[in-house]
């Protein structure tokens, strides 16, 4: 479940004239399995980069392989068989007027790209899909498994975010992007999702790439810290490598043009 990016270029106008051109020859390998994190100011291309890889956004050149099949010539619909994403608010993930069961079989019909004109009546969940589901929302630790039949919108921020999360691997997907998942989240609900972050990317194996702002994330969380900035891979360090940080020694390394970059 390799990533291989290679030589990948994006850019675009900006206000009042001019053409930024944020991604040029930029290249990531990302082993099977390696949950990556991705950090950097505003404006460095971290969630330009998710959604260059999801298919949101065309690269005008380069190649993006995963598992060694090559996504940058597949539209978004077809790229998501492969890839599950979990997006920062917690309202994007969601169909609000669809009960959890319903969601979830969404989001599994989504997966096998079942979403045709004469497959609609197969998103009905029945009754074994509800048993599948509330076993899986009990695996998971998850105290949702007796209200399948909610209607998602009734559920809190938090809650309705780890739906969200339990949606995007529905299906075993070979790649997880989250997009500043616990962003809009307050503390205690922020911990819960990371929490089942972490089960969910041990019990998938799926390369995952997170996008966060919070440096405690940043220092707690995955195998591999990436820094970005303008672009570009600035700072690149293994779990161990990260260890020499503390949060303030991490921040003092935004912006700055002398990250020592030690990932071998």
């Amino acid at each position: 479940m390799s990533l291989e990016i290679e030589g990948l270029a994006w850019g675009h106008p900006q206000p009042g004239g001019g053409w930024r051109q944020l991604f040029n020859a930029f290249s990531l390998h990302c082993p099977s399995g390696q949950f990556v994190v991705l950090i950097g100011s505003n404006g460095s291309g971290k969630s330009t980069l998710l959604n260059l890889i999801a298919g949101s956004l065309p690269a005008t050149a380069g190649s993006l392989r995963l598992e060694g099949r090559e996504l940058l010539r597949l539209l978004a619909h077809r790229r998501a068989r492969s890839i599950g994403r979990v997006m920062q608010n917690p309202l994007d993930g969601t169909a609000p007027g669809l009960t959890i069961a319903e969601n979830l079989r969404l989001a599994e019909c989504r997966r096998r790209s079942l979403l045709q004109p004469r497959a609609l009546l197969g998103l009905h969940p029945g009754r074994g899909d509800r048993r599948r589901y509330a076993a899986l929302l009990e695996e998971l630790g998850l105290p949702l498994a007796d209200r399948l039949e909610t209607p998602v919108g009734q559920l809190s921020g938090g809650q309705r975010q780890t739906i969200s999360l339990v949606m995007a691997s529905l299906g075993e997907p070979r790649l997880l992007l989250l997009d500043e998942h616990t962003a809009a989240l307050d503390p205690r609900a922020e911990a819960s999702v990371m929490q089942l972050t972490e089960r969910l990317v041990q019990r998938l194996g799926s390369t995952t790439l997170m996008v966060t702002h919070s440096l405690e994330q940043a220092l707690r969380y995955g195998d591999r810290l990436v820094m970005l900035q303008d672009g570009a891979v600035i700072g690149d360090w293994t779990a161990e490598q990260r260890q020499q940080f503390t949060p303030a020694a991490l921040q003092a390394l935004y912006g700055s043009a002398t990250v020592p970059l030690e990932r071998t």
